[in-house]
């Protein structure tokens, strides 16, 4: 963050930051990654079962290692300045464990998320509701990932507290990609809702999260799908 142009840094401090599967005292369980018996264990497979790991998308060991080595090292600048997929490197959270790539599955989701970097909107599509929200994603160094790929929700949480980032809320959260979420932002962040201003996660209004959040409940996570098209405004 502090390599940040000043206008991004103030986006930042108004930002929540968020990964998924943030574990109780993250921080302590990174200076243990240089044990292999002590790495941490990743729970919470979504319904479906993953894809095998792509090696055009997913790192090689040896950055995996180096990525943990780095994040042991010292913890809070691992987070702070890396981007979301090399935190979810660290974690052994690979970009394709959540990817979906059977296009029938797609189109007949009953509940398809599209997110458009581009234009800074969700696009929901249900039985019982078909419109599109304003979204914050990403700034730059913690640019949104997954442009062209859709995923399965991984963990969905009423109200989820980041471990890595001070406890920081985060309502009505869906989880994917690893160590993203759609979610709610906080009253005072909705003014930035169509333009970046996040750390990578996807952010929305409180109204229409809990809608998101409850068209996929009542759906069930295996019959919806979220897809990340487009590139953000800026940097990516």
């Amino acid at each position: 963050m502090k390599k940040l142009l000043l206008p991004f840094v103030l986006l930042s401090v108004n930002s929540l930051p968020c990964f998924s599967n943030d574990l109780t005292g993250v921080r302590k369980e990174l200076e243990a990654y240089a044990a292999p018996e002590t790495m941490i264990s990743i729970t919470g497979l979504p319904d479906a079962a993953p894809v095998a790991v792509d090696p055009a998308v997913d790192p090689s060991p040896l950055t995996e290692q180096l990525l943990r080595e780095e994040a042991a090292a010292d913890p809070d600048t691992f987070i702070d300045e890396r981007t979301p997929e090399e935190v979810g490197i660290a974690f052994g959270l690979y970009p394709s464990r959540f990817q979906i790539t059977d296009p029938v599955r797609i189109q007949n989701a009953a509940v398809l998320l599209t997110v458009d970097l581009s234009r800074q909107r969700l696009l929901v599509k249900s039985p019982s509701v078909n419109t599109e929200y304003k979204i914050s994603s990403g700034v730059p160094g913690h640019l949104t990932p997954g442009s062209g790929r859709c995923y399965s929700p991984d963990t969905m949480e009423l109200m989820h507290h980041s471990s890595l980032y001070n406890n920081a809320p985060m309502p009505h959260s869906v989880f994917f990609n690893g160590n993203i979420a759609v979610h709610a932002t906080s009253a005072k962040n909705e003014a930035f809702l169509g333009r970046q201003a996040s750390h990578g996660c996807v952010r929305l209004s409180r109204e229409n999260a809990t809608v998101v959040y409850g068209l996929i409940a009542k759906s069930g996570k295996s019959n919806a799908v979220i897809c990340v098209k487009g590139s953000s405004p800026r940097g990516n």
